[in-house]
């Protein structure tokens, strides 16, 4: 429903551990990956082009990664970047090195950058080649498992769910990872009330891209199977559960759904029941930190 091709798949839900899986991935997964994919259609050095703009932003993101400088404070508060705010969970310093996996253009490692990180790196396998800026940011063409070194943080955002074999992945971040260290995941979650309510029209679902929609409980079995303990779950749900599965609902797809379509009124109703949801660990989408042991 991305692209509102309505070609049909089918799902079933592990009795055990909860998680939604794709029962025939496709053979050729790439080509549900074309330029257009959000993902791949922008370039982030647009956005700091102009020396006021890229100021404010640096701003904003070194207050919303480290929780500290007065202007970012003033700023911040209002203007804080919802893409880099689960970093604020993990201690780190600008030597830090952090590699993202299935980053597509590279936007946040790219604005991690700008604000002074030594040693970032980015992977994704459906790129259509090599990525370097003029700021020193790197995005290979790979996955993890073309990979060797250490890092201090591995992290997906929103791309685990795309991964074909989730244990495998796994086995291969911890060998990437020093001891102590964090893979952060930032996923949409069956254990949640959008699954719940919207079942098949779920957005989230993202068929076929999304071969597992994880739980709590797949996640804990995944951690404990490949050297890793669950630290903690922040849940980062927002309105779009509810605005896009709606649509989707309605056969509308994603690329031409847009809020105008649904009353301010709904929209504000949606946007305080995500945090409701959040508070109460039912939200959608949530950031699980796994602790290298």
């Amino acid at each position: 429903m991305m692209f509102g091709l309505a070609e049909r798949f089918t799902y079933f839900q592990c009795p055990e551990c909860h998680c939604l899986q794709l029962k025939v991935p496709p053979l050729d997964p790439g080509r549900y990956y074309p330029k257009e994919y959000h993902s791949f259609s922008f370039n982030p050095e647009s956005k700091f082009k102009h020396p006021v703009v890229r100021a404010a932003r640096n701003l904003v993101n070194y207050f919303t990664v480290f929780n500290k400088s007065l202007a970012g404070i003033v700023f911040g508060k209002t203007f804080r970047n919802r893409k880099l705010v689960s970093l604020s969970g993990i201690p780190l310093t600008r030597k830090s090195r952090i590699l993202d996996v299935g980053c597509g253009v590279g936007e946040r490692i790219y604005a991690l950058r700008e604000i002074g990180f030594l040693d970032v790196s980015g992977v994704d396998p459906y790129i259509g080649g090599d990525i370097e800026y003029a700021n020193g940011v790197k995005i290979m063409k790979k996955s993890v498992h073309d990979l060797q070194g250490t890092w201090d943080v591995v992290m997906y955002h929103h791309s685990f769910e795309h991964v074909p074999e989730p244990t495998l992945e796994l086995l291969a971040v911890a060998s990437l990872l020093r001891k102590g260290g964090v893979c952060l995941l930032r996923i949409p979650t069956v254990s949640s009330y959008a699954w719940e309510h919207y079942r098949e029209h779920w957005y989230q679902i993202d068929a076929p891209r999304h071969p597992f929609l994880h739980s709590v409980e797949s996640i804990s079995f995944l951690a404990e199977k490949t050297g890793f303990r669950v630290r903690s779950v922040v849940y980062d749900s927002t309105a779009d559960q509810f605005g896009r599965s709606e649509c989707y609902r309605l056969g509308i797809p994603f690329a031409s759904s847009d809020s105008a379509r649904f009353s301010k009124s709904q929209r504000r109703r949606w946007k305080e029941k995500a945090r409701e949801l959040n508070r109460q660990n039912r939200g959608d989408q949530a950031a699980f930190y796994l602790l290298r042991l």
